[in-house]
């Protein structure tokens, strides 16, 4: 059975590389893992998918992780992926390897490449704001919102809400946490 590498684990790399990059830019991968090329470039979409790095336009091959018709598109990473990369600590020197898919044959990196970008990496119209003002609108209601609530409506996991909470605080919003007995709410009071 094949052997791939795991996402979380390069999405992590990928992260923290970036964060620590002048410009954010989350492409070219770290040599370590650039031998993933294919699985390197879904954990970008990943990235991108879950708020924590914005999609631009790109000139170079190398920088970028889908493209179509007329753009290549790379990414950079935003302030909820550089909390992430914070919180989530140092990242792993290599990402542990997990058995493929039963069933499926691995692709060869040059017939990979050949492919069309999947319909999930195609770009989708951002809404206006963001997920971000979605989560401080929320946030914002008299009765607040739940960790789960934040989840739900933004399709981020829980540890990436938690970032955001974190980030919008170090932005200088009063995010305050009311423990009910359904559970914690999180409002904000005040913004700085």
């Amino acid at each position: 059975m094949a052997l791939k590498p795991d996402l979380e684990d390069l999405q992590l790399i990928l992260l923290t590389s970036a964060a620590k990059t002048e410009g954010g830019s989350i492409l070219p991968a770290p040599a370590h893992i650039a031998q993933y090329d294919i699985h390197v470039r879904e954990a970008v979409s990943l990235l991108v998918d879950r708020g924590l790095a914005d999609e631009v336009n790109v000139d170079e091959p190398e920088m970028s992780y889908r493209a179509d018709d007329e753009n290549m598109f790379g990414a950079t990473i935003n302030d909820a992926g550089r909390d992430t990369a914070e919180i989530s600590g140092p990242a792993p020197d290599h990402p542990e390897m997990k058995p493929s898919r039963p069933g499926r044959k691995p692709v060869k990196k040059a017939a990979a490449k050949a492919l069309p970008p999947s319909p999930a990496a195609t770009s989708v119209p951002k809404e206006p704001g963001g997920k971000q003002a979605k989560v401080i609108q929320m946030l914002n209601r008299k009765s607040g919102a739940s960790l789960d609530q934040i989840v739900e409506a933004t399709g981020w996991l829980a540890h990436s809400a938690r970032a955001v909470l974190s980030g919008l605080r170090k932005k200088g919003y009063k995010v305050d946490r009311a423990t009910t007995p359904k559970g914690s709410v999180y409002r904000i009071t005040k913004a700085d």
